[in-house]
């Protein structure tokens, strides 16, 4: 469908101008930021105040901190170069810009679609995340992270469209994954991904070799720095409590995450692509043992997080009966999408990444901030499954009404929240 190119200005300027208006009035809909910006501006005055101290003590600091020292060190630079504390936010929010940028850039790159297809309007989408925005308007580390990581994504595509499969945009892939996971370490298990799929076309080859002697020279500083300098700053947050209750909650809960974002894409494909699958044996002999290990062990007893199928369980019910219904319908559907409607080698890429996907919340407490707006570029950029490629191949008014819609929807969600 196409779309006239002055209407496309007006809806950016608009949701640009919601974005400073947002700032404004201190947006935090997205629940935390304001915290958390106060918990790294008070990190950043340690690092000011003895810098070598604490950086090589971040792990002995008397507030336990997630954050990458890196992040801290980033956000302290930009308080030191900028003329106050707010100009700081403003050159961040200006900053953040560049995730729909790039997501753009990396539609138009996959899609070769024109500025007057429809598609110049997904990136629409991010802008309204409450997570994206109220991370634009209180310099979080989410934001600074993904935009390095939509970069990396954005060389990689260059690198699949390349026929030659340049070295050039595995070096670039590389170099701004390695820079995301060191502002947000977790993003490092998208390595995993990326190995996989540069192995599979590379093979044994000079170019994959110097793929994995890039990672190990990328790698190493943060290799000396936790296990050499023995600055483990995530061990409490990664392996306190590795019982089988904590992989039920991980698992479960990140599945229904994963699932209700996709909720667009599956509205419009269900049908077409679940009907003619049959129900195997296995797969209800898998939802039945699935079934039966929530319920016995699924124990998630933060007071915070969860997911909105739990919170909805929860808040509404006081119980857990609603949310294992949700996460056995995600597991169900996931089921049937990337194990048996998948095939071949895009499969296995898949299910890399949707397992990448779930062990990104390691520290046992979930949040949607973690996915959103994350799995946008995910969905609509990496993976193969057919339900979400077509989506976005045959991108009609009624599908953007529908994504559109969703978004909508939930940011409306997140800003009631905030008063309940």
């Amino acid at each position: 469908m196409k779309i006239d190119s002055k209407k496309v200005l007006i809806i950016y300027s608009l949701l640009y101008l919601s974005l400073l208006v947002g700032f404004y009035f201190n947006e935090d809909f997205g629940l935390g930021y304001i915290v958390d910006y106060s918990f790294d501006k008070y990190m950043a005055d340690f690092f000011d105040k003895n810098f070598s101290e604490t950086f090589l003590n971040f792990d002995e600091l008397e507030r336990k901190n997630a954050h990458s020292p890196i992040f801290i060190i980033f956000f302290l630079i930009l308080q030191k170069i900028s003329f106050s504390e707010t100009f700081a936010r403003f050159i961040n929010l200006h900053l953040s810009l560049l995730i729909p940028y790039f997501f753009y850039l990396s539609l138009k790159l996959k899609y070769q679609f024109k500025l007057n297809d429809i598609k110049i309007l997904l990136p629409t989408v991010i802008f309204l995340s409450p997570y994206f925005r109220s991370a634009s308007v209180w310099l979080g580390s989410e934001n600074i992270s993904l935009i390095l990581l939509s970069i990396c994504i954005y060389y990689f595509l260059k690198y699949e469209n390349s026929k030659k499969k340049d070295l050039s945009y595995i070096i670039l892939t590389t170099l701004f994954l390695a820079l995301a996971a060191y502002m947000r370490p977790i993003y490092s298990l998208f390595s995993i991904y990326f190995f996989a799929r540069f192995y599979f076309d590379l093979k044994f080859s000079s170019k994959l070799l110097s793929y994995i002697f890039l990672n190990l020279l990328l790698s190493f500083p943060a290799i000396y720095y936790v296990f050499i300098l023995d600055v483990n700053f995530l061990s409490m947050f990664i392996f306190e409590g590795m019982e089988l209750s904590n992989f039920i909650n991980q698992f479960s809960i990140t599945i229904t995450i994963l699932f209700f974002y996709s909720i667009p894409f599956l509205l419009i494909n269900f049908k077409k692509n679940f009907e003619k699958n049959n129900f195997k044996i296995e797969n209800l002999i898998l939802s039945i043992i699935f079934l039966i290990l929530l319920v016995f062990y699924f124990d998630y007893s933060m007071p915070y997080g969860g997911g909105i199928f739990y919170m909805l369980s929860t808040f509404t019910f006081k119980n857990y009966y609603l949310f294992y219904i949700f996460s056995l319908l995600s597991f169900s559907v996931f089921i049937l999408m990337f194990i048996n409607s998948a095939k071949g080698k895009d499969r296995i890429f898949d299910l890399i990444l949707i397992l990448a996907l779930i062990l990104l919340e390691i520290d046992q407490v979930y949040f949607h901030e973690t996915y959103d707006p994350l799995l946008y570029f995910v969905y609509f950029l990496l993976i193969k499954n057919r339900i979400y490629l077509s989506f976005s191949e045959k991108l009609t008014n009624k599908k953007y009404i529908l994504l559109g819609s969703f978004g909508l929807s939930f940011y409306v969600l997140s800003v009631l929240k905030t008063f309940i």
